[in-house]
């Protein structure tokens, strides 16, 4: 097992926190390691000691990479990436202040234990960890993508890699060889950072399902039970129920709705954190009448996403973010936020986000039109003056149909599913309401569009707010009447009711533990947005009872080697080793070792009369035991080994005296 050089340890550690931006983190944590070749104690430490360190520390890297991957995606697996030198750094001390210095390799995989307990196996091999840890922390700090990360990366691992070096090849050749070695890994980390950002744009599109602003596909045709997720992702300080709208869209063609023409333009803050919408061509008062606030608390996975707003909002303040950008449909995007955002949404009878209607608003798709123009005939939409028309059609709703989200009768390919609804089954889920509802209107002559967002219902005792989950998903009409948009619902109002029947009966449970993440989030950000430095507070109190209980252990003093005389340089161990006596003996005799060859081929190549080459290769064994594992071998083995050469050192010179006599 080969050790680090004195201080490569610590100085990886704090080009960790310079590159990561922790070296309030990694100074500590390098004088600490770096601090054991003064301590003149160790921990008496066992096996099953070293299993508890690697189970906890296995147990916290579970628990970090399942939460920061639901919360953060492939972020939070970077996120986590960066903070690995810290999980694995309690494991790394008990290594380096334990009496043993290694660690056993069945304390590392729970598989071999499992062996070992069965009798299976009885592996005694160690190994040093410290290698592998500062391979770690090297790929911690890569994630931050710094200037000058390469160049240090470099000269670490040249560190690293000179002192461990073989001895029989020439300087020169080793350095051409390691040169070369970094010109290929500079030209292949640029293509890996290509393939990397094409992959996590791969997954983030396959794990999240944000809101597309331009096309909304529905499930109106879809067969079998929609059920949806009952995660809480909103909360919402609100005087009363409402909807919360993230989109609307203008063109529907086969199940799904568009936006046309739909362009996000930026948002100017009027001062920090204060975004006000200007009128898209639409006149705005001073002073908008009848206004009203709520607050709403919303995850940004990714740190950016589309803000649930109330119709009619003109003003977002507290939204602490450097870009905000509107579209002419009334969605409003964040990006390069937080991972919480807390902000108060001001809203009136205006609707500066929406823009005046156009043609789009008041075409009926060709798929559809026959047969909602029949329908829109039937009830006599086109005589009716506006107010008129929405209320037969609330009533239409009402009357006639009932909320479904079982949709088990099958569809021929004569009729399309939104004739089947209007015409036949007359049960469906609110995107069938939605867009009836819409397609009809514009029969009538009223232009309108698709929205999308959800509905705040329900209210937690638990946090003295609303909450809306995934499943508070809704789709409603917006109807242009007296030169505003109006929010037109006709959805049947038990549709909550029966959506809260998908409740599963350990919600309660689940809602504690989400109200508790919740408040986790917000202390996270409080003071920093963006940082994720307080998840490892998550380990901390557990990292404190387990470094108490080693401390608790034993110490032994530990053993130094005597100094020499002072001013005379320090022995290398294994430098007195008594096998140097046989290598000296057969040089002096004219068995030349050359340069760069190995000990065992020399002593294939020489032939010399060695007696018995497998006692001699015992005792080159025990040589390399000697000078190379950092366990040594023990004060008996020290002793055999001296008197083993002696008896070679003398056979050999019988040997040699004989073969002159001859």
């Amino acid at each position: 097992m080969n050790i680090p050089p004195a201080f490569l340890l610590g100085c990886t550690l704090l080009f960790w926190g310079w590159q990561s931006q922790l070296f309030l983190w990694a100074l500590p944590m390098a004088l600490i390691l770096e601090g054991a070749r003064w301590v003149n104690w160790r921990w008496d430490l066992v096996d099953k000691d070293f299993n508890r360190v690697t189970d906890f520390t296995s147990f916290a890297l579970v628990i970090l990479s399942l939460y920061l991957l639901s919360q953060d995606s492939i972020y939070g697996l970077m996120t986590l990436l960066k903070w690995l030198p810290l999980v694995f750094f309690l494991l790394i001390t008990t290594q380096i202040y334990s009496t043993q210095g290694s660690i056993k390799l069945s304390s590392l995989f729970l598989s071999l234990r499992r062996y070992e307990a069965q009798g299976k196996t009885h592996s005694h091999t160690r190994i040093d960890l410290s290698y592998p840890y500062m391979l770690i922390v090297l790929l911690s700090a890569s994630t931050s993508r710094a200037a000058w990360f390469f160049i240090g990366m470099c000269l670490l691992v040249t560190w690293g890699l000179w002192v461990t070096r073989p001895r029989h090849h020439h300087v020169v050749a080793w350095g051409m060889v390691w040169m070369l070695t970094i010109v290929v890994a500079y030209l292949s980390q640029q293509g890996l950072f290509r393939l990397q950002s094409e992959i996590e744009e791969f997954i983030l599109n396959m794990l999240w399902l944000d809101r597309d602003t331009y096309q909304q596909s529905t499930a109106i045709g879809d067969i079998g039970e929609l059920k949806q997720s009952n995660r809480i992702i909103l909360r919402v300080e609100a005087p009363v129920p409402m909807r919360l709208r993230e989109a609307s869209y203008n063109s529907y063609f086969k199940t799904t709705w568009r936006a046309k023409s739909a362009h996000f333009t930026p948002t100017v803050a009027t001062q920090e954190g204060t975004w006000t919408f200007t009128p898209l061509a639409l006149p705005q008062s001073s002073s908008p009448a009848h206004s009203a606030k709520v607050k709403i608390a919303s995850y940004l996975p990714r740190g950016h996403g589309i803000l649930p707003l109330p119709h009619g909002t003109y003003q977002v303040s507290h939204l602490i973010v450097p870009i905000v950008q509107q579209n002419q449909f009334g969605a409003v995007k964040v990006e390069q936020g937080p991972g919480l955002i807390r902000y108060q949404a001001n809203f009136s009878q205006d609707t500066p986000l929406d823009s005046p209607p156009t043609q789009f608003d008041q075409d009926l798709p060709n798929n559809e039109k026959k047969y909602i123009i029949k329908l829109s005939n039937k009830l006599g939409l086109s005589q009716q003056r506006p107010s008129e028309v929405l209320l037969t059609l609330t009533q239409f709703f009402k009357q006639h149909f009932h909320y479904s989200l079982q949709l088990t009768t099958s569809i021929g390919n004569d009729i399309q599913p939104l004739e089947y609804f209007l015409y036949q089954s007359r049960a469906g889920h609110c995107e069938y309401f939605a867009t009836a509802t819409v397609l009809l209107l514009r029969a009538a002559g009223i232009p309108s569009r698709y929205a999308a967002g959800y509905v705040v219902e329900e209210f937690s005792e638990l946090e003295n707010v609303y909450v809306v989950r995934k499943r508070h998903a809704h789709a409603w009409a917006l109807a242009y009447l007296a030169g505003r948009w109006v929010e037109i619902d006709t959805t049947p109002s038990g549709w909550l009711d029966l959506e809260a029947e998908q409740a599963n009966w350990w919600q309660p449970l689940y809602d504690f533990g989400s109200w508790l993440t919740y408040q986790f989030f917000q202390w996270r950000w409080r003071e920093s947005e963006g940082t994720s430095e307080g998840l490892i507070w998550l380990i901390l109190p557990l990292s404190l009872i387990l470094i108490w209980r080693l401390y608790s252990r034993q110490k032994i003093a530990r053993s130094r080697p005597e100094t020499v005389a002072l001013g005379n340089p320090t022995i290398n161990p294994g430098a007195d080793s008594p096998f140097y006596q046989i290598i000296e003996r057969l040089q002096t005799v004219g068995y030349i070792h050359l340069p760069g060859e190995t000990i065992t081929t020399w002593f294939k190549r020489i032939q010399a009369p060695l007696l018995s080459p497998a006692h001699l290769q015992t005792l080159l064994e025990l040589h390399q035991r000697y000078r190379f594992d950092p366990q040594g071998i023990t004060p008996q083995e020290q002793e055999s080994f001296r008197k083993q050469v002696e008896t070679w050192l003398q056979n050999f010179n019988e040997l040699t005296k004989k073969s002159l006599l001859i």
